[in-house]
């Protein structure tokens, strides 16, 4: 009978660490405007792969918006949005940091700025 208490005390603290593991991860989905190419997803999720606490990033330039999941122990969705603009993209309501935006090639910057992918004649 002990050993039956015993073996489901440990089962719960098992269920009750698996679960409280699950809450620990969180996936957002963020705009991002000024993504224009397939080189911009590659470079953010190339500099996001590094971020400490983002498990998975997915960026669709083509509807302009960001899929991440991240650790909520380890970060939150501000400093991931703060990361997204100092590779040099506006992310949410954070605007892209300038030096890292002017750094961009051309085909990544805003059409407004001569930017964007090469025009169909």
């Amino acid at each position: 009978m002990k050993k039956c208490k015993l073996l489901l005390l440990v089962l719960a603290g098992w269920v009750g660490a698996a679960s409280a593991q699950q809450k620990d991860v969180l996936t957002d989905t963020l705009k991002t405007p000024t993504v224009q190419c397939e080189k911009c997803k590659k470079r953010i999720e190339d500099y996001m792969r590094h971020e400490d606490g983002v498990l998975k990033i997915n960026v669709d330039y083509r509807k302009k918006v960001t899929t991440v999941t991240y650790m909520t122990s380890r970060t939150n969705i501000e400093n991931i949005k703060t990361a997204i603009a100092n590779v040099g993209y506006d992310a949410g309501n954070v605007t892209a940091n300038e030096d890292s935006y002017k750094a961009l090639p051309l085909c990544c910057k805003k059409p407004e700025d001569g930017g964007g992918p090469p025009k169909k004649q």
